[in-house]
């Protein structure tokens, strides 16, 4: 029963990372407004600039186990800065925090990521670490960085225009389903609900949202898993350069040995990786 949890947990939190960049790029309908927010989010997806974030998210997992119903619940707080490329998050520099209700909170680690690339490290983790290294590299085996889709895309903005509705100035909401939500008609039955609030320049200030994703026919995995997400947006349009660490202070993931990763696991380091 506790690999069963084990597994779990680490399932939920890998799912909650996933999800995560999908929510936070929900933008509201502001037709009437005096600047198309697609244009002004646009005007900010540029080379140099940045966009600080302080997000909240939770994810929580209902099922059923020898006639038991029981509920897994993973947070995660994760506050820090975006770098944009041409139209794009180009880097992100994010120190993070999880816990859960089965192993309480694990210590804090920071992630910077770039390409392909994730490079954890915090104080326990360097320490176990061997002499020189101090953070440990962690690399994609696809194309994309999931780390990196917490950014915003014109893409999503304009779906976003498309399923929400003005509730007071400067506030929006909407509500769609799971499959449309994330573009995919294989992602299962559920549904999303979401509030957005922008500043004077239509530039987004805050996403909540809530998604609630049912299992397939054929799915005895999970009885129901509910996404929570509140992200908050700052300093648009700051100059952000974020670099990876230096060569000689990075050592493959790959590379450590038996006792080592269990160290540094103890020490923070997420034991299904940072993606």
């Amino acid at each position: 029963m506790k690999l069963f949890f084990a597994g779990l947990v680490a399932t939920a939190a890998a799912v909650c990372a996933v999800a995560v960049p999908a929510q936070a790029a929900s933008v509201a309908s502001v037709q009437a407004a005096p600047v198309d927010p697609v244009k002004a989010l646009k005007a900010q997806l540029v080379s140099g600039k940045g966009v600080k974030i302080t997000e909240s998210s939770s994810i929580t997992v209902d099922f059923t186990a020898n006639d038991a119903s029981m509920q897994v619940q993973v947070n995660t707080r994760t506050v820090g800065t975006l770098a944009f490329g041409k139209g794009n998050v180009a880097a992100a520099d994010l120190r993070v925090r999880m816990s859960s209700r089965q192993k309480g909170f694990n210590p804090p680690y920071r992630v910077i990521a770039e390409g392909r690339n994730a490079y954890v490290t915090n104080a326990g983790i360097a320490k176990a670490l061997p002499s020189g290294r101090s953070w440990i590299q962690s690399k994609t085996s696809g194309h994309g960085n999931a780390i990196l889709d917490a950014g915003v895309t014109s893409a999503e903005l304009q779906f976003m225009l498309n399923n929400a509705s003005e509730v007071t100035t400067g506030e929006y909401q909407g509500t769609t389903t799971l499959a449309a939500f994330r573009h995919n008609k294989s992602a299962g039955e559920g549904s999303v609900e979401f509030h957005l609030y922008f500043d004077e320049r239509n530039l987004l200030t805050r996403t909540v949202v809530d998604t609630t994703a049912q299992p397939d026919s054929d799915s005895t995995a999970y009885d129901q898993m509910v996404f929570h997400t509140d992200t908050k947006y700052s300093g648009w349009g700051a100059k952000v350069k974020i670099a990876a660490p230096a060569a000689g202070k990075v050592i493959s993931e790959k590379r450590l040995d038996t006792k080592t990763r269990k160290a540094v696991i103890k020490a923070g380091y997420p034991e299904s990786g940072p993606f």
